[in-house]
């Protein structure tokens, strides 16, 4: 049978609010066992095992859009069950699909990556990405910032819901991807690192066969007088920029010659047919100019001017959109193929020497090719193998407490404004108290003591956890700041 959790503020009795982002919905799904997960990685070839069952859920969240509005996105979460203790977070950030409705919440975009993370006892996520599934509009491809910020707040969702249900959640964070995931994957990495540092921590990112260079090695595809046999990507990450920055063209025919426009019109129309309109751009390519050479999709007027101008505002959307030039704290490996047909090794090797001259601790940019000449489709596979047991390494499992309730345990005022009060008749061990994206304003060792009086006069209203150790029990408490 189908379950549906929906997180109204009146079942709660608070309104599910981090920074804006909401729970609209979560809808179990269905169950993965591990004999059936074995039984898939064995017959791809995956030898990354399976340890726990695996819960699947539909959630729809709400972040922020491409036009800075509200959007409800939507995308999976995957929870081991019975799962014996604090449970890490990971983020699967997908590849590049056919269109909108190909997403993980409607079991494509390989979901299953998020089963191989989860089964081995990660709370793991997979955002649809906006624009795509739930989400409006036309989807950002490989636009940085949305890709992070969408997945970001389902992190914040998922974390929500692990406190709802009582679920602890031991403070590591693992992100990967592979093709456009690898980019979402390094550009999530980037935004927590240098915006959000207080909010979450990288454990480990695994980018595999990702496009870094938005700007450079990418953007040289369609300038280049040598073959590339996938220029629907192209054509696919002008228009999503432009959901983001929509004066950086009025519309296709500024960049495309006539003969390409009906086709590319007809997939901007609806964002779906990627694939079709891939082989149809090769079909007029191949009838008119007799070779598969992206730049000649382009009127010589705009390839000339975005040849010489820096500052053009296409080329400036690309730049931003690079994720290669930073310095990682947590550690990176990027795995990548030299054979790779849609997106250039040089991509990772561009990334691995830049990010290490500019000071990383441990970043590494691996071929997993194996001596094989492997395309990007081939690549997969022994990059998971090579990968996921490198995720699994950096797992710290921290075992579950005993939930017992502690005896005479009392908490008030409940709501409070000024001045918490903590009793119980045994002795206090620790309190630390969170808000519910996991910050935390308390924390203290207590010995001896059966009261604890906190001042939160100063803390932002909403709903906190209080953390309550005593004589080896943890209870935890939903509190309200209320001023």
């Amino acid at each position: 049978m189908i379950r549906t959790i929906v997180l109204w503020s009146f079942i709660l009795g608070f309104y599910c609010s981090i920074e804006g982002q909401e729970i609209v919905e979560v809808t179990y799904a269905s169950t993965v066992t591990t004999v059936q997960i074995q039984f898939l990685s064995l017959s791809v070839g995956l030898n990354t095992g399976s340890a726990y069952d695996v819960d699947i859920y539909k959630v729809r969240y709400t972040t922020t859009g491409s036009d800075m509005q509200k959007d409800t996105a939507s995308g999976l979460f995957y929870l081991p069950v019975d799962f014996d203790g604090a449970m890490p977070l990971a983020c699967y950030q997908h590849g590049t699909t056919d269109g909108r409705s190909d997403v993980p919440s409607n079991f494509g975009a390989f979901y299953e990556m998020g089963i191989l993370l989860a089964t081995h006892g990660m709370a793991t996520v997979a955002p649809d990405y906006l624009g795509m599934g739930s989400s409006r509009g036309f989807h950002p491809y490989v636009h940085a910032e949305t890709e992070a910020t969408a997945a970001v707040d389902l992190l914040k969702a998922m974390q929500t819901y692990l406190s709802d249900q009582q679920l602890l959640y031991n403070g590591q964070l693992f992100i990967t991807g592979y093709s456009q995931g690898g980019h979402a994957a390094m550009a999530l990495h980037k935004y927590i690192e240098e915006v959000i540092p207080e909010q979450f921590e990288v454990t480990a990112s695994l980018p595999m066969s990702g496009p870094y260079s938005i700007s450079g090695v990418m953007q040289d595809l369609a300038f280049a007088d040598t073959e590339f046999l996938y220029p629907s990507f192209l054509v696919y990450s002008a228009r999503g920029l432009r959901e983001v920055y929509p004066d950086i063209y009025r519309s296709e025919s500024e960049l495309y010659r006539p003969e390409f426009l009906e086709d590319i019109d007809q997939f901007v129309s609806d964002g779906e047919g990627l694939n079709e309109l891939n082989l149809d751009l090769i079909d007029g390519l191949l009838v008119g100019f007799g070779s598969v050479i992206p730049r000649n999709l382009y009127k010589d007027s705009i390839l000339n001017i975005l040849s010489q101008s820096a500052d053009h505002p296409l080329n400036v959307a690309l730049r931003e959109s690079d994720v290669y030039d930073w310095t990682p704290i947590a550690p990176v490996l990027m795995l990548y193929c030299e054979a790779d047909d849609q997106v250039p090794f040089r991509n990772s090797i561009l990334a691995d020497s830049i990010m290490n001259a500019n000071g990383a601790m441990d970043v590494q940019a691996q071929d997993v090719s194996g001596g094989r000449d492997r395309t990007h489709t081939e690549c997969a596979l022994p990059a998971l193998n090579v990968g996921i047991p490198w995720l699994i390494s950096f797992m710290q499992v921290t075992p579950t407490v005993d939930i017992a309730p502690i005896d005479g345990l009392r908490l008030y005022p409940n709501p409070v404004s000024d001045r918490l009060v903590i009793e119980t008749e045994a002795s206090l061990q620790k309190v630390t108290i969170t808000d519910i994206s996991g910050r935390i304003y308390f924390k203290q060792q207590i010995a001896q003591q059966r009261s604890k009086s906190i001042d939160v006069s100063q803390w932002t209203e909403g709903m906190y956890l209080v953390h309550i150790s005593a004589d080896d029990r943890t209870n935890v408490v939903k509190l309200i700041v209320q001023h």
